[in-house]
């Protein structure tokens, strides 16, 4: 009997905290806005790490001796 209340007590809780927001389409587009500009400066950055990669690593200099003679 416990485990029913507590399932309708949970279930009462739920419909009064989801009235609040009955239109589920309004969004916030100001943290819509910003989320876009972050993620389009993570990806901006995961291009420049895969452009530049093997131009800013450290080259093995045993390889270079061995292609010289």
């Amino acid at each position: 009997m416990s485990h029913f209340t507590a399932f309708i007590l949970l279930t009462v809780l739920c419909a009064f905290l989801g009235e609040a927001e009955a239109n589920p389409f309004v969004y916030n587009y100001e943290r819509l806005r910003i989320g876009g500009i972050i993620f389009t400066i993570l990806l901006v950055i995961g291009a420049l790490v895969v452009l530049f990669h093997d131009k800013c690593g450290k080259k093995n200099k045993k390889s270079e001796e061995d292609s010289q003679i």
